[in-house]
Order: C-alpha cells, then sequence, then structure tokens
C-alpha cells in the first residue's frame, strides 16, 4: 500500500507504518509492532504515543506491559473532519490577515515641473464620480504662468470626472482662486499644510520651488490621516462665498 495517503492527512512515515502493521496485527505488544513495521526501536514508543493523541490507536495494560490496537480506519475520516472544522474556526482571521497584506503602501518620487505635473495627473487615474479630491492649496506665486495654466487644466479634469473638489488656503492666496468655479475653497487666518493633494487611498506631497519635487504614496492609512485633519481644517476655515 502506498503510505503517503496516510502521510497526506498529518501522519508521519513511522506512524503511517506503525498503523498499517496495528491493522493487520490486530491487539499487540511493541515487540512485534517493531517487528512487522520495520521502525526503529527507538522511534517506535514516540510514534505510538502519537498515534494515541491522534486517536488512531489504543491500548490497555495487562500488567505491567501494554497491549496496542489500530481503531478502525474509518476514523481517519474524524479526524480529517476534526481538522477540517478547526481550519474553518480560523478561517476569517486567515481571511483578514490577507486582505491587511493586499494594502500594498507604495511611494514613486517624481522630479521637475513636468514630473510632478504628471504625478497629479496619475492621482486622480482610477477615480469614481462623487469621489472627494482634497487639497491644502499650493504656496506658488500666481506669476508661474505655467504651473497656473495646469491648475486651470486640472480644475476641467477634475470636473470632467466627477470628482468633488475641496481646498484649503491661507487668506492671502483667496485672490488666486477666486475665479476657478469648479473648486470649494476654504480659507483660514492661521497657518495650515501647504502642497498636499489626496484622493481616495493616494496622497500626493511636492514642492515647486527651485527643483520641483514630488512623493506620491498610496497608502490607507496615510491618506486617512492627512483626510481627517483636512476635515477637522475644513470645519474651523471661512468659505469663499455662502455654501448649500
Amino acid at each position: 500500500m502506498d503510505i503517503s495517503v496516510l502521510e497526506d492527512i498529518g501522519l508521519t512515515n513511522s506512524e503511517a507504518k506503525i498503523y498499517l502493521a496495528l491493522l493487520e496485527l490486530g491487539e499487540t505488544k511493541v515487540g512485534k509492532i517493531i517487528k512487522k513495521s520495520g521502525v526503529a526501536s527507538s522511534v517506535v514508543h514516540n510514534s505510538i504515543n502519537n498515534l494515541v493523541e491522534k486517536g488512531l490507536v489504543s491500548y490497555v495494560r495487562r500488567g505491567k506491559i501494554k497491549f496496542y490496537q489500530a481503531v478502525s480506519p474509518k476514523q481517519i475520516l474524524s479526524l480529517i473532519e476534526e481538522r477540517k472544522n478547526n481550519f474553518l474556526k480560523v478561517l476569517p482571521e486567515l481571511d483578514s490577515r490577507q486582505k491587511k497584506s493586499e494594502e500594498k503602501q507604495e511611494a514613486e518620487i517624481f522630479k521637475g515641473i513636468k514630473g510632478v505635473t504628471s504625478m497629479l495627473n496619475i492621482l486622480i487615474e482610477d477615480v469614481r464620480k462623487g469621489d472627494d479630491y482634497l487639497f491644502f492649496s499650493v504656496d506658488i506665486e500666481e506669476k508661474n504662468k505655467e504651473i497656473q495654466d495646469f491648475f486651470w487644466k486640472y480644475d476641467v479634469k477634475r470636473k470632467d470626472k466627477g470628482l468633488i473638489v475641496k481646498g484649503l488656503a491661507p487668506k492671502q492666496l483667496k485672490h488666486l482662486f477666486e475665479k476657478r468655479r469648479f473648486v470649494k475653497m476654504r480659507y483660514t487666518n492661521f497657518p495650515i499644510l501647504s502642497n498636499v493633494s489626496l484622493c481616495n487611498d493616494k496622497i500626493a506631497l511636492f514642492s515647486w520651488v527651485d527643483k520641483p519635487v514630488g512623493y506620491l504614496i498610496k497608502s490607507k492609512e496615510i491618506t486617512k490621516i492627512y483626510r481627517d485633519f483636512f476635515n477637522r481644517v475644513w470645519k474651523l476655515a471661512k468659505p469663499r462665498v455662502k455654501e448649500n
């Protein structure tokens, strides 16, 4: 008989040989088990004890001697069923751990004005109508035409995608947003973050000065921290106009 079938259900090679030997021998002493199974005597006692614990071998004591006997092979089905039930008990936790690992936290670096604008476009690649796009305003002067032109086009792109765009800015930058109709703005009289945009589970951190650079991070946990902070500041800030 191919004992690998018994090994597949969790028996060691020695345990499988001993169990098969006991099926043929019936109730017997250790000596005959050693001879019949071909398992070294140094291994037999430990393997028999394991089979007893697994419920596949029983014994009776007569005087000082133990006589062992294999239980019905049908008991193996019960062993398999028990293992299945035990596994089903921990399956929800295993699924939960897998889902946590599925969230890969990634970060990419973009350099130059073209790189940063490309990053902002990637930020809204996989969005759905009605998703929130939140940002802390860019601290760039209005005289930088290339960047300002990008944001005018970016407003249209976000509108076309159906994003709900909300922004926070210091009061002194209010003039940069007065004509941008597709953006809901609020302004603060106190210092806030700048150059931060987030959408779904992605967040973009960037700087335009000297050598522009941007960092695009994909992380639900990090994005949640910034989103919660944005919402707290949003409640404290004053709207550009009366909001619906």
